[in-house]
């Protein structure tokens, strides 16, 4: 089974994960630190215009996605897009429209960090660490952590059926 692909920019001690929750992209911490109150550094996506159907999920980087570690006039794109080279890109620019960049993930899914939908925790990078259900087969799957998953009756896909539209609807409020 494969772990979650983690990376590490040179001017960081900390590893990072490329995740999806419902239809938005994050950069999370690969391992939860104790320091952190949240795995989530920053929402990666934007609205846009469509995207059309792609083999690989495609999304509008949000230009205004910081994670405090850029230097000045650097992006949030430009330092992911700098990661160590030993490791493969998470992702590649693939059209620039007006200013906006549409990127597409290089991951795949089996690589990327899943977040639970039933306790809104994120999956873990390592070798050892245990590997989530997938729930819900579509362009972006839906997944449930080892506990979740053993709970999940008709009622807990009720809940988190009504926490994805709520999601869709308000967005992660």
């Amino acid at each position: 089974m494969a772990a979650v692909h983690s990376v590490r920019h040179p001017r960081l001690a900390v590893r990072l994960a490329l995740g999806h929750k419902y239809n938005a992209w994050y950069l999370i911490f690969a391992q939860p630190y104790r320091t952190a109150d949240c795995r989530e550094i920053s929402r990666l996506d934007s609205p846009g215009p469509a995207i059309a159907w792609s083999p690989r999920p495609r999304f509008w980087f949000n230009q205004k996605a910081a994670s405090g570690w850029e230097r000045g006039g650097e992006s949030l794109l430009d330092l992911l897009l700098s990661l160590d080279f030993r490791d493969p890109p998470l992702f590649a620019v693939v059209d620039h429209d007006s200013g906006a960049n549409k990127v597409e993930v290089l991951l795949p899914e089996n690589k990327l960090a899943h977040y639970c939908e039933g306790c809104g925790q994120w999956e873990v990078a390592g070798n050892n660490a245990v590997r989530w259900f997938m729930v819900r087969a579509h362009t972006l799957p839906g997944y449930l952590c080892p506990p979740c998953h053993a709970k999940d009756w008709i009622g807990a896909r009720a809940i988190r059926y009504l926490k994805r539209i709520r999601y869709r609807l308000w967005g992660d409020r």
